[in-house]
């Protein structure tokens, strides 16, 4: 039979072990005791991705391509590695961006394109316009870009840079620096 010192001490080692349970539920946060869902859960992968989208005459819009696309079930994003999107204008040199990493929003609806930013374009005679700038959103169907950071245009005889800018690529090219513009010209 149990004397009341050993019931006393078994009920003291239970309410202490009640004790410790209810003060670690309180003070420890749920995701250190359950693990919750890995928030980026990768849905599919691609290798050498080319994404073609055509206007509705069937000739080539705009050609995406990345060696690596990751899409993430989550919140439906899809990340590009080192993606080059080209975009075609009939009898006109394409424009070709390129850029470190992208992001496919709303089923590629907008993209942002993160790191450094490099879009180029060859004129009739050959000669190229190069835009240096970093995280740009661009909208391919309204074919717009924009970015709040430093842009530098080079082209044939002429450099302009600024702050911020906002690029329309249809009809016709419109570029509007927004701040801290500066603007080199050569006259041949």
């Amino acid at each position: 039979m149990l004397d009341s010192n050993a019931i006393a001490k078994k009920v003291m080692w239970a309410v202490l072990a009640g004790g410790t349970w209810w003060l670690a539920e309180k003070l420890i946060p749920k995701d250190m005791i359950e693990p919750k869902l890995n928030q980026d859960q990768v849905d599919y992968y691609s290798k050498n991705i080319t994404r073609t989208v055509l206007s509705e005459e069937g000739t080539i819009k705009e050609k995406l391509f990345a060696p690596l696309m990751t899409h993430y079930k989550n919140d439906d994003r899809t990340e590009l590695d080192q993606p080059t999107d080209t975009l075609y204008k009939k009898g006109q040199e394409p424009w070709v961006i390129h850029s470190a990493t992208g992001t496919l929003l709303s089923k590629g609806e907008t993209v942002l394109l993160h790191g450094d930013v490099l879009i180029t374009r060859k004129n009739d005679k050959g000669e190229e316009l190069r835009i240096i700038t970093s995280n740009v959103k661009y909208i391919p169907a309204e074919d717009y870009a924009e970015t709040a950071e430093h842009v530098l245009m080079l082209g044939p005889d002429d450099a302009s840079s600024g702050t911020g800018a906002q690029v329309n690529f249809e009809p016709s090219l419109k570029i509007n620096l927004l701040a801290d513009v500066r603007r080199k010209h050569e006259i041949r």
